[in-house]
């Protein structure tokens, strides 16, 4: 690990781990360089990834400041044909805790149990979504420790606002094909129809595996427009 990895690393754990808030100023860039003994040339170059990752902002003549968190990354919001923004009202159907192995624990790793959120998702009541949302299980006990109606609002802001682990990347993948029968089920069509699959992989501080999301879609006729 380089001099500048070091800094840099050293300040992003401080961020996920919550010592450093939204808003928080870091040191001077002096101090800093005096904090891990290294020159201020490389305490600029860690500030430089740190700000290419959206981690941290600077300021001419004010200093560096820790960043919002950048957990608003839209995949599920749509707009009508006249240009209404389609509101998205979400009901919680079940969670689960598992220790069984699938493509959320190849994404996630190792852990003890993960825990799957099923939720279901109405889309300005014009049809209707059904969701998977995995976490690992140490993540999803503090999120709901800190607030058990998180589940029903958007979790990827919640990680990053309750648990300072934002969402900074996320991975998207589509296809058509048969829905499992219970999807099927809950979205009230039938049980061997075809829909469409996402599934989204969210990483947040340190490239580090955050969530594995899969929706399921039914057919529809409207045209609708993704907002991103």
């Amino acid at each position: 690990m380089t001099k500048s990895e070091r800094v840099l690393h050293s300040i992003s754990r401080r961020i996920e781990s919550g010592s450093l808030r939204e808003g928080d100023r870091l040191p001077s860039e002096e101090r800093l360089a005096a904090q891990f003994q290294v020159s201020v040339g490389t305490v600029q170059k860690a500030l430089d990834r740190l700000e290419s990752a959206r981690l941290v902002s600077r300021e001419h003549g004010r200093g560096t400041f820790v960043s919002a968190p950048t957990a608003d990354v839209s995949y599920l919001r749509f707009r009508d044909a006249s240009g209404q923004d389609l509101p998205n009202f979400i009901h919680v159907r079940s969670m689960r805790r598992m220790k069984r192995a699938g493509p959320w624990s190849q994404f996630l790793g190792q852990s003890p149990a993960y825990v799957r959120i099923e939720r279901r998702i109405s889309v300005g009541g014009r049809f209707e979504l059904a969701s998977e949302f995995w976490l690992r299980e140490a993540e999803f006990d503090r999120l709901a420790a800190a607030d058990r109606g998180a589940l029903e609002r958007n979790i990827r802001v919640q990680l990053g606002q309750k648990l300072a682990l934002p969402t900074q990347r996320v991975d998207q993948s589509i296809r058509f094909e048969r829905l499992p029968a219970a999807i099927a089920a809950e979205l009230g069509i039938k049980a061997d129809a075809s829909g469409l699959v996402m599934e989204v992989r969210g990483y947040t501080l340190r490239e580090r595996p955050l969530f594995y999301h899969r929706v399921f879609s039914g057919p529809f006729s409207e045209d609708l427009v993704i907002v991103r």
